[in-house]
């Protein structure tokens, strides 16, 4: 039915087995890590999804130990009927980097931060006391 490797770093969080449609029962499913070659079975189980709907099964990865994963589902062989699925879908799931982000893609903690406000609220207080603002006052008094 499916058998895929994925390769795993130290960015990869998980591994994932998606299922959509299974006809008769449940599917097999078996994980392996592989590492230089060796293969060794670190999950298994059953998976099945109803008519319309999609089953996802997540596997957490040890990079330092694997440097791929093998996932192989195949028909329940302890039954007489058949199984298939709509689609079979394997892959991993990575970390996102962080770092950037915030607003206007600030570093850190963004653009809004206490240092930041008390910055803001500082030059505001000297502009009121230069006078900056009296043109703005006259024009509110009337």
């Amino acid at each position: 039915m499916a058998d895929k490797t994925v390769a795993v770093d130290n960015q990869t969080q998980q591994v994932y087995l998606e299922v959509t449609n299974t006809s008769g029962q449940s599917v097999d499913y078996t994980v392996y890590g592989v590492s230089d070659g060796i293969t060794t079975q670190v999950d298994s189980g059953q998976v099945s999804a109803a008519s319309g709907e999609t089953t996802e099964k997540t596997f957490a990865v040890d990079s330092s130990e694997y440097d791929s994963y093998r996932i192989l589902v195949e028909e329940d062989g302890t039954d007489s009927d058949s199984e298939s699925a709509e689609s079979i879908e394997i892959g991993e799931i990575v970390q996102q980097e962080s770092g950037g982000g915030g607003i206007f893609g600030g570093g850190g903690d963004g653009l809004l931060t206490p240092v930041n406000i008390l910055i803001a609220a500082l030059l505001g207080a000297a502009a009121f006391l230069l006078g900056l603002f009296d043109p703005i006052k006259r024009r509110i008094a009337g």
